[in-house]
This record gives structure tokens, C-alpha cells and sequence, in this order.
């Protein structure tokens, strides 16, 4: 394969039909006028809470502008020590945590170094499309364990496709798409995977920690901190998705290899708003704007759930995020398609999630509660 074909093959990969179909024909018609109510892009709806507004702004004005430290600023990785232990009871080092540029880059990060082309990574499906993407990145070889209809992990089938070459699990809880949530009992069988399988890391992404209406988040981070690798994000918390701020905490031995790549393929997070991910850690008034945004997606959630099961969809009750993940009974991507373009709600297809939910979409209810009414009365014509 000549230079140019390999290029060529890493442009294509991801190149499937997907989601970014629907979110371009549903950019497209609303800029023609039509009255496009989108249920497909996991967003707060929110702003972002003024605490940590005022502290970018403070952050600018006192000059906070210059190159960031590539691991983070201390300061931001005080608060976020200061803030995970609390959330895990247990002690947690500064040194082992590296502000990112948004979440995203821990995956591939993790990647990088824990695997060699032709290792194994397993997803449990359904599976945040991040993931499979950096799995073809990096060559290496996909392995997909289908989670239970109750969202738990099926751990007979799973221990099976673990073998010598099994370098990485990612799970993903508070779950996009599904919104289940990880129990203790399967937390405490995954911690026994680690001591039966000693090359085996996971990666838990939990940017939806602090979005959950029942039961409590459960992480297997304070159990093994040679062997787990966390994912964290102020995206869906703290209504900042645009502003990119997220963060990993991995084994120090780690850091010192992951803060050479990350200054040298980034420099690191923008300064000042590194400042301003202090703030919602630590602002009380924040954490109280975050509190409210729960109990707001709680009472859409509740909304949305009741009419789509008068409308005849059977579904598990999502405990945490802000997704419905039904199975509507054709294929996923041409309903997606068709509720489009007649009745102009978009959703996002469910064979992005995994081959298995060809006939799924998710619904996001981050939305305000008058768009919500809105696209259930369409869905609802829509299915007649």
C-alpha cells in the first residue's frame, strides 16, 4: 500500500452512513425555514451557569492568557483532586490527572499507549461511537459483547473474548445511549476480571456522573488505581460543551508519557478556561445550577416516557443521562430518515451505537419542554 493509500484509508475510517447524515438534512432544512425540532443531539439545552461565566471573565482580565501548563493547571487539577476523591472516597493525586481538551482525547490517549497494532479492545454494546473509531485508528482488533436487555454485562460471555492480546474494556455509565446505570454486583465482578486477567486495563467514561434520578453512580475507580483509567467531562454537567474542558485520572505511571504527548500534539486546554472549570467545582451557587438542570431533565425524561409508551414503544427507563433508546420495530436509519423529512423531528439512528440496534433510534430529551410536546404530537402522526 503506497503512502497516499494509507492516508486515504484513515480519511475513510468512520465514513459510514451515521448521524452526521440526519444532523446535516436537519441543519439543512432549518435553514430553508422549516420548523426542525432536533432530539438527536446530546446537548444541555441550558447555559452555561453565570459562576462560571464570571470566572472566565475574571480570568481574562487578570491576563490569564498565556501558554497553559500541558498536564493542567494545578490549580484546576487541586479542584478536580479535591472533587474526585470526595466523589470516590479516596485520596487522589494531582499527578495523576491530565486536563484534556474536551473528554474525547482520553480515549485515544489511552490507546496510545496501553496497545500495539493487533491488541483487542472490547466495547459493550451499545457503545458511544467514539470508540470503535479510535479502535480502527490505531489497528487494532474490535471485540463487541452485547449488554443484557436490563443493561447489566452478560460476564460469561465477556470472559470468553478475553485473551492474552486483550489490552483494554471500555464501559461507559451513566450509558449513552441507554442511560443504565453500573451496579455493584457487576462493578465487583469487572474488579475480578482485572486480578484474572493481569494485562487487561479499563477505561470508565463517566461524563454523565452527575446526571442520574435514581440509585446512586457507581465507579470502579476507588477499587484498582493501577488498572483503571477514568474519563470525565464539564461538557453535559455543567452545560459546556462548547467550551471543551474534560480530564482523565490514570496510573501515574501514565502521566509523565501522556503530558509529552499531549503538549506536543496540543499544548493543553485554553488557559482561561481552565479558570472557569475551577469555578464549577468549587462555586456553590454553580452546584445548585446543577442540581436544578437534573431535576428539569428528570421532568422531561418523565414526560417523554409516558408518551412513548402511550404510543406503544416498550423501553427501560433511563436512570441517568438524557436519552431514550427504543427499538421501533424497521430499520432505524430510514425511520430517522422519513420522521425528517415529514414531520421534521430529528432523531439519531441507533446502528451507530452497534450492528446489533439496526432497528433502534435515540431520542434526546435535552430539550426544552415546549419543543418536547411539540415532537411527540409529530411522532405520534407520524406513526399513524
Amino acid at each position: 500500500m503506497e503512502f497516499r493509500d494509507i492516508n486515504r484509508a484513515f480519511l475513510n475510517i468512520g465514513n459510514e452512513p451515521t448521524a452526521i447524515e440526519i444532523n446535516a438534512k436537519a441543519r439543512a432544512l432549518k435553514a430553508e425555514g422549516h420548523p426542525v425540532i432536533s432530539l438527536a443531539v446530546g446537548e444541555p439545552d441550558f447555559p452555561t451557569p453565570e459562576g462560571i461565566k464570571e470566572a472566565l471573565y475574571r480570568a481574562v482580565r487578570d491576563n490569564k492568557t498565556f501558554y497553559p501548563n500541558p498536564q493542567g493547571i494545578p490549580e484546576l487539577r487541586e479542584a478536580i483532586a479535591v472533587y474526585e476523591s470526595a466523589r470516590k472516597n479516596m485520596p487522589i493525586s494531582i499527578d495523576r490527572i491530565l486536563v484534556t481538551v474536551g473528554g474525547k482525547p482520553v480515549i485515544p490517549y489511552t490507546m496510545y499507549l496501553l496497545t500495539n497494532p493487533g491488541d483487542e479492545v472490547i466495547l459493550l454494546e451499545p457503545y458511544y461511537l467514539a470508540y470503535p473509531y479510535w479502535v480502527k485508528v490505531f489497528n487494532l482488533k474490535l471485540k463487541i459483547v452485547r449488554l443484557n436487555e436490563d443493561g447489566t454485562i452478560p460476564f460469561d460471555e465477556l470472559k470468553r473474548e478475553i485473551t492474552d492480546r486483550t489490552r483494554l474494556l471500555i464501559i461507559n455509565y451513566p450509558s449513552n445511549p441507554t442511560g443504565a446505570m453500573l451496579t455493584r454486583e457487576d462493578m465487583s465482578r469487572l474488579l475480578l476480571l482485572l486480578d484474572e486477567f493481569p494485562s487487561l486495563y479499563i477505561l470508565s467514561d463517566e461524563v454523565y456522573s452527575r446526571i442520574i434520578y435514581e440509585g446512586e453512580h457507581i465507579s470502579p475507580l476507588p477499587h484498582n488505581t493501577d488498572r483503571v483509567i477514568l474519563l470525565e467531562s464539564f461538557s453535559k454537567t455543567y452545560a459546556m460543551t462548547g467550551w471543551r474542558l474534560g480530564y482523565g485520572i490514570f496510573p501515574e505511571w501514565m502521566l509523565k508519557y501522556l503530558v509529552k504527548y499531549n503538549s506536543n500534539l496540543l499544548t493543553g486546554p485554553t488557559t482561561f478556561v481552565q479558570y472557569a472549570g475551577i469555578a464549577a467545582l468549587r462555586d456553590p451557587g454553580v452546584q445548585k445550577d446543577v442540581d436544578r438542570m437534573v431535576l428539569e431533565f428528570k421532568r422531561r425524561r418523565d414526560y417523554v416516557g409516558e408518551r412513548l409508551s402511550r404510543m406503544g414503544f416498550s423501553f427501560h427507563k433511563p436512570s441517568g443521562a438524557f436519552y431514550y433508546f427504543i427499538d421501533v420495530g424497521v430499520d432505524g436509519m430510514e425511520f430517522s430518515k422519513r420522521l425528517l423529512e415529514e414531520k421534521f423531528v430529528a432523531v439519531t439512528p441507533g446502528i451507530i451505537f452497534g450492528p446489533s440496534f439496526s432497528s433502534y433510534v435515540r431520542i434526546s430529551f435535552a430539550n426544552s419542554m415546549e419543543n418536547l410536546q411539540e415532537a411527540m404530537d409529530r411522532l405520534e402522526d407520524f406513526l399513524k
